[in-house]
């Protein structure tokens, strides 16, 4: 298996010159070429190109961030089969859609193992505003947390510190006007975040804030907290019942499913894509069924 290996150096909290060395020691069975980004945009780049660089399959070294600008350059640029299959190397900061699969982690001949068997899933993704996401697209306070989680804070503290920027956020944060179009029918809320889910996994690969959500279905879950008693007291509540698996009881946190929507505020909201901000609202948004093969157990 000829495979280009896309490695970012600055997913989770190691030392990159090491990781690499690893990676590269561990993975040479199936590699055929290795691309190591420097700014974003890299991984996108190189995955667009794998095809017509005699590629037949991409590995991504790095977290969710990183797997969602691969996805996006294997999409852009499919072979005459589709998109090439996509191999995880989850060394990030959460690697949620690992945990989503069950892929083995940081256990790299257990990874090299799963890649020479050569079993394949097919999952969907979701299309946002022109761009893909695998696991979620969402709108709100989490996209607000995701803009001020600074890059240099988030490779000291890792995953503490999106909750020291969520309780920055909370702080400030006021619920939004929402129009919402899901397969013809409209939805009209004040909420705090609007989460369309393509995967059950929300964070840390435990946080199930769309729990029938699955990767292969077909549909997309989408999951409205709105504004409760107690305004941002009320909203924290809500939060703390999506740890414990509870939210769904909550009467001012609702759950749709559909396979298109276009999502409206007043004011307009920040919008993020599997951990990385973009654009806002509006914003249309679809399932593209079985778009992506992935290497699983």
């Amino acid at each position: 298996m000829k495979s280009l290996l896309i490695v970012n150096p600055a997913a989770g909290q190691g030392r990159p010159q090491e990781a690499l060395e690893a990676l590269q020691s561990a993975l040479a069975p199936v590699l055929g070429g290795i691309l190591v980004t420097r700014s974003p945009g890299d991984a996108e780049r190189a995955a667009r190109a794998a095809v017509a660089d005699g590629y037949l399959s991409v590995l991504a070294a790095g977290g969710d961030g990183t797997v969602n600008e691969v996805v996006n350059g294997l999409l852009a640029a499919p072979g005459p089969d589709g998109a090439l299959p996509l191999g995880l190397v989850p060394v990030g900061t959460q690697n949620v859609l690992a945990h989503e699969l069950g892929l083995p982690g940081s256990d790299l001949d257990a990874t090299l193992a799963l890649l020479r068997a050569g079993r394949t899933r097919r999952i969907d993704v979701g299309r946002a505003g022109g761009r893909h996401f695998v696991l979620m697209a969402g709108f709100g306070f989490d996209a607000q947390v995701v803009r001020e989680v600074l890059r240099p804070v988030k490779a000291f503290l890792g995953p503490a510190a999106y909750a020291f920027a969520a309780a920055g956020a909370l702080a400030t944060y006021r619920s939004t006007h929402i129009r919402m179009h899901l397969d013809g029918e409209e939805v009209r809320s004040e909420a705090f975040l609007v989460v369309v889910a393509n995967a059950a996994s929300y964070a840390y690969g435990r946080i199930k804030l769309a729990p029938f959500a699955a990767l292969d279905d077909g549909w997309l879950d989408v999951c409205v907290f709105e504004r409760a008693r107690g305004d941002r007291v009320g909203f924290a509540s809500q939060m703390m019942a999506v740890v414990a698996r509870r939210h769904l009881r909550n009467p001012r946190v609702r759950y749709y499913r559909g396979k298109n929507l276009i999502l409206e505020s007043d004011p307009p909201i920040q919008a993020q894509l599997d951990g990385d901000t973009f654009g806002g609202t509006p914003m249309e948004i679809s399932v593209v069924p079985s778009a992506l093969p992935l290497f699983v157990p």
